[in-house]
């Protein structure tokens, strides 16, 4: 529970306070508004939910979706947020529901995974054909940095353990992407302070990558 305390706290210091994840989120949604084909959409690790509530604004709550590994999560925003659907990850969940969204949001999970390609490779499979993958990771200068404050609340319950397994370039990132079966589309960096920067820049925030499914390949 103090964990997602500290990550609401932080994600809403990133909406309200510096706006950097607003930011981050209204590109994801706008890029969705005028690329994907109309159908349903999930966000993957929804966490606190905040995506969720973002891509209903644009899109209407019917349409989206989320889905989190950890039940408590789940559960509570099954109670906060009653007009969407969310899913527990567990044994079946991509099979069950292989091609059913036309857009699939991925947001800050990556970095926590020990496989990434395997991770990217089960949620291609939720993808309609011409489905997207919209996918973000922090752009750190030192592995754990955009964790601070998770990091230290580790350290403070005797957990001496960095909560990003890895530190992402767009390098990186892309030949994640490419070994799991998916092309690139385009990509964007949210800077921390400047809404219209997009380039590589020391103060970026997150890097944004919009893909999906690269033709005459399973990703298998």
């Amino acid at each position: 529970m103090p964990y997602q305390y500290t990550i609401q706290a932080k994600v809403l210091f990133g909406r309200k306070v510096m706006r950097y994840k607003q930011w981050e989120m209204d590109h994801i949604a706008g890029y969705l508004e005028t690329h994907a084909n109309g159908g349903t959409i999930i966000d993957m690790g929804c966490s606190t939910g905040h995506m969720v509530e973002v891509l209903s604004e644009y899109f209407g709550h019917n349409r989206i979706h989320g889905a989190d590994i950890h039940l408590d999560s789940v559960n509570r925003n099954r109670t906060n947020f009653q007009l969407n659907q969310f899913h527990h990850i567990q044994n079946g969940f991509y099979k069950e529901n292989a091609g059913r969204f036309s857009a699939v949001t991925l947001m800050h999970v990556l970095e926590h995974v020990d496989q990434p390609i395997q991770m990217l490779k089960d949620v291609k499979h939720l993808l309609t054909e011409d489905g997207i993958l919209a996918l973000s990771v922090p752009q750190e200068r030192i592995r754990g940095d955009a964790a601070v404050f998770e990091n230290l609340l580790n350290i403070g319950r005797g957990k001496f353990v960095n909560v990003h397994v890895r530190n992402y370039n767009y390098g990186r990132l892309a030949q994640d992407v490419h070994a799991a079966g998916l092309d690139i589309l385009s990509h964007r960096y949210i800077h921390g302070f400047f809404p219209t920067v997009n380039d590589k820049r020391f103060g970026n925030y997150s890097l944004i990558l919009y893909t999906k499914k690269a033709p005459n390949k399973n990703g298998a």
